[in-house]
C-alpha cells in the first residue's frame, strides 16, 4: 500500500549480519546427533558460534565437557568480550587462556577455589562447577553462596535433578548436558519470548532467542538494532526490529540482504507466520530484488490471517510489515 510506503519513508531511520549457511549446514551434517534427545539445542548453539563440533562430521554430544570447553562456550554464548592476557593460573597457557582471563574478570570463576594456582582446563567439570559458573555469569553469586548453586540453578531451570532428588553435583557433565545448560543460562538471562512482543524488551527476548541469532543488539528509540558482526562501529548495524504502538504494527527494515540478515529475518518471520513463513520470506525476496519503482516495490497480503507487506522505496532498503 502507498500510504504505509509513504509513513515508512517519513520515519526516521535510525540504522544505515547467527549462522551462515555454511555453519547451519554443519550442524545439520554431525552424524552422531541427527537422534540425540539434545540434537536441536546443539544446531542452535553451533549455528550461534559458540560452540563447534570436533570436525565436519562429529560433535561427540556423549563425551565429557573439559572446563576450559565449558567455559569458553558459556563466555561466548554470554557474549563477554575476551582479552589475552595474563592470569594467575600457572597453566593458562593454550587457545582457553583469554576466556579464562575473561571469566576471572568477570568473577564466573576464583582462583581460590582451585588447587595450587592451576585450572585444569583438560579436567572434565562437574555439575556443580556448571552451577558456580553459570549462576555467577548471571550476577547471582550472593544468592549461590546464600541457597547453594546448584538449588540456584534448579530454581531458575538451569539445571534438573534426578529422579532420587539429588543434582549429581559431582557428575560429570557430557557436551549435550553442558549445551542445554547454557542454552537455559541464556533463557535465563534474557527470558522466554511472548507471541507478538511489542516492547524493545520483549524484541529483544525473541531475537536473542532465535536459532541464527549471532552478534550483538543495541535499542534505538523504541528499536532494537541488530549488529551480526558484533563490532563496535554503528553502521555494522543493518537490521532492526520495532512495534508501533501508533499503528499496532511490527517493523523490520532490513537495510543490507547480508547471509546473515536473512537467516534472521527468515527466523522472525517463522515467529509471527508459523504457517506460511516460506511464502512470507519469497514475498520478500521479490520485493528485495525489484528496483523500488514498480509494482513489486510494495506487495500486501495476509498470511496466517496476519497483514503482511513489504516495501522498498529508492534505496537498497526493504521495510516489512506486520499486523493485526
Amino acid at each position: 500500500m502507498q500510504k504505509i510506503g509513504r509513513v515508512v519513508l517519513a520515519v526516521t531511520l535510525l540504522v544505515t549480519m547467527l549462522m551462515s549457511a555454511q555453519a547451519a549446514a554443519a550442524a545439520a551434517a554431525f552424524t552422531d546427533t541427527k537422534t540425540h534427545w539434545a540434537k536441536e539445542e546443539i544446531a542452535v548453539a553451533v549455528n550461534q558460534g559458540w560452540i563447534n563440533g570436533y570436525d565436519a562430521k562429529t560433535f561427540k554430544p556423549n563425551a565429557n565437557m573439559t572446563r576450559a570447553e565449558f567455559l569458553k562456550s558459556l563466555v561466548a554464548a554470554m557474549k563477554i568480550k575476551v582479552t589475552d592476557t595474563d592470569t594467575p593460573f600457572v597453566d593458562d597457557t593454550g587457545w582457553f587462556r583469554s576466556y579464562i582471563a575473561a571469566g576471572l574478570k568477570q568473577s564466573i570463576i576464583k582462583v581460590g577455589e582451585y588447587k595450587e594456582n592451576t585450572f585444569a582446563p583438560n579436567l572434565p567439570i562437574t555439575r556443580e562447577e556448571i552451577a558456580r559458573m553459570t549462576i555467577r555469569a548471571l550476577g547471582k553469586d550472593a544468592e549461590g553462596v546464600k541457597s547453594g548453586y546448584l538449588a540456584v540453578a534448579k530454581k531458575l531451570e538451569i539445571m534438573k535433578g534426578y529422579p532420587d532428588g539429588t543434582m549429581g553435583g559431582n557428575k560429570n557433565a557430557t557436551r549435550a548436558e553442558s549445551v542445554v545448560m547454557i542454552a537455559n543460562t541464556l533463557t535465563a538471562k534474557n527470558g522466554k519470548p511472548v507471541a507478538y512482543p511489542k516492547t524493545k524488551e520483549e524484541l529483544n527476548t525473541l531475537i536473542q532467542s532465535l536459532p541464527s541469532f549471532k552478534g550483538t543488539t543495541t535499542f534505538g528509540d523504541g528499536i532494537v538494532l541488530i549488529n551480526t558482526k558484533g563490532s563496535d562501529d554503528f553502521s555494522d548495524n543493518t537490521l532492526y526490529l520495532e512495534y508501533s504502538t501508533t499503528l499496532k504494527i511490527t517493523k523490520i527494515t532490513v537495510v543490507e540482504a547480508t547471509g546473515d540478515n536473512l537467516a534472521i529475518l527468515k527466523d522472525l518471520l517463522k515467529n509471527y507466520y508459523p504457517n506460511s513463513y516460506e511464502k512470507a520470506y519469497a514475498t520478500f525476496k521479490k520485493v528485495n530484488t525489484s528496483d523500488g519503482s514498480g509494482a513489486d516495490s510494495d506487495i500486501k497480503t495476509k498470511y496466517d490471517n496476519r497483514i503482511f507487506e513489504v516495501f522498498k522505496g529508492s534505496s537498497k532498503r526493504v521495510t516489512i510489515w506486520i499486523g493485526g
